[in-house]
């Protein structure tokens, strides 16, 4: 049973404080989620494999101790520059480096707290004990074995004569005579005895949704409504325009 409980408990606890540190993550600025959760190499693999032709990621090496991005051919000025503020201007890696990659990993980093956010703004899924049983019982195994064999047996000899070759002589009378008789006795027993716990554990869960509101306060539920997909995406609509009011027939004119 305490086994079954803080298992049981041990999963909330976790579950819930996974969720705490998201809503965390998400409600921070867009520049402090990059620095934190976005780090420079995988904004070059995202450059790199977002331009294949163009971008390439060089290693490191004994001069350079960390990957650095490069242009694959020179003299190349493709279009995409346009979205980094350096549209016309030829691709180098200096011009990478210094320019697009902070932008790319800050692009980046919006991206996933987009994503993060929106997944927050669904709340919590869990899992809750419904009902259960617990259930324990004890068999014990009890066997005994036992056997015995008892052997008797008997014999008879002549009295001792003082000379070998008396019994052989005519006057030996044998009158007398010695009887022998031998008992032997053979018991065995064998007992044994176990005992077998078996214990079951049933239990029926039940999935339930955890809205936001119930774990963070409204500042920060406003945070991450500001970094969600569907704040970002949402724009005021223009106000619908009043229907024209129908044209006045003007006065009619006699024919002549």
């Amino acid at each position: 049973m305490h086994g079954t409980f803080d298992a049981i408990v041990d999963a909330s606890i976790r579950q819930m404080e996974s969720y705490s540190s998201l809503v965390s993550a998400v409600a921070k600025t867009v520049d402090q989620f990059t620095e934190d959760n976005v780090t420079p190499n995988q904004a070059r693999d995202w450059l790199a494999q977002r331009y294949p032709g163009e971008v390439r990621v060089m290693p490191p090496s004994a001069d350079q101790p960390q990957p650095l991005l490069a242009p694959s051919a020179e003299g190349l000025a493709p279009a995409w520059l346009a979205e980094y503020g350096a549209e016309g201007e030829e691709l180098t890696g200096e011009l990478l480096e210094e320019r697009v990659l902070p932008q790319v990993r800050t692009r980046v980093g919006a991206e996933r707290q987009q994503l993060l956010a929106t997944m927050v703004m669904l709340g919590m899924n869990r899992v809750a004990v419904k009902d259960g049983s617990i259930t324990a019982k004890v068999m014990f195994r009890a066997s005994a074995n036992e056997a015995a064999k008892v052997g008797y047996a008997t014999g008879s000899d002549p009295k001792s004569v003082a000379d070998w070759g008396e019994r052989g002589a005519l006057s030996y009378s044998g009158a007398s005579s010695t009887m022998v008789s031998t008992l032997g006795v053979n018991a065995q027993s064998d007992t044994s005895l176990r005992a077998d716990l078996f214990g079951e554990v049933r239990l029926n869960f039940v999935s339930e949704t955890l809205p936001l509101d119930r774990l963070a306060d409204a500042a920060k539920i406003a945070l991450v409504q500001r970094n969600s997909a569907v704040a970002r995406s949402a724009a005021p609509l223009p106000a619908p325009a009043a229907p024209a009011a129908p044209a006045q027939p003007g006065p009619q004119q006699g024919g002549a």
